[in-house]
């Protein structure tokens, strides 16, 4: 009894132990302005372009708040609530805006695309823990410990794949200093997507020199 109920406490911790596995944020291209040689920048605007606005908000206020001390992160709903307001029609009056507030630099943050694919995982096979001895004599020993092999069977899942490209700007001139994009795999949760994103940037952000270290 006690040994059925070990074995299928540790199926349920496998199987969810390889199903977190498969959510992962990795790096798929990056690109760095190689003629910038400014120091880093001071103030940032963040802007999350986001079907919803609250995403918009929540995932601008995480990003601006990674920010390390000697770089100021502004999420940009707190100076335009409405996020079309950010177009080219208003270029100017949005540089002046900036300029006339100390920004330096815009950070800016949009879903490029969502994949979804079906992956099988084949069979695994694992030994399950056992009670400790007596094991009898050496030549036992194979017997009784192998006899707690059993396989996880084969399954398939759903997996999805979020394209996130970032974009770094210089202010007021507007020019491109880095962008980078990643590929989130089958986050659990729109914060965790948010999260594991942001931790990207901000890494790669201070790598770059582009914000305080």
């Amino acid at each position: 009894m006690r040994f059925s109920l070990l074995r299928s406490t540790l199926f349920a911790g496998i199987l969810t132990a390889l199903l977190v596995a498969c959510s992962s944020t990795l790096v798929i291209s990056e690109w760095r302005d190689p003629g910038y040689q400014g120091a880093a920048l001071k103030k940032i605007l963040v802007y999350v372009a986001a079907g919803e606005d609250a995403t918009r908000r929540t995932a601008e206020d995480h990003l601006a708040a990674s920010f390390p001390k000697g770089t100021q992160g502004v999420p940009s709903y707190t100076l335009f609530p409405d996020a079309k307001e950010i177009n080219k029609q208003n270029e100017k009056a949005i540089a002046a805006r900036l300029q006339k507030e100390g920004f330096d630099g815009a950070l800016t943050a949009r879903l490029a695309s969502v994949d979804k694919e079906n992956v099988y995982m084949p069979p695994q096979t694992y030994l399950a823990p056992t009670m400790l001895g007596p094991y009898g004599s050496f030549y036992g020993y194979g017997t009784f410990a192998y006899s707690s092999v059993y396989t996880v069977p084969g399954y398939t899942y759903q997996e999805r794949k979020y394209m996130i490209e970032t974009i770094l700007y210089e202010i007021p001139g507007g020019k491109m200093l880095w962008t980078m994009t990643t590929e989130s795999v089958s986050p659990d949760s729109r914060e965790q997507l948010i999260k594991s994103v942001t931790g990207l940037i901000d890494g790669e952000l201070k790598k770059q020199g582009f914000i305080a270290g």
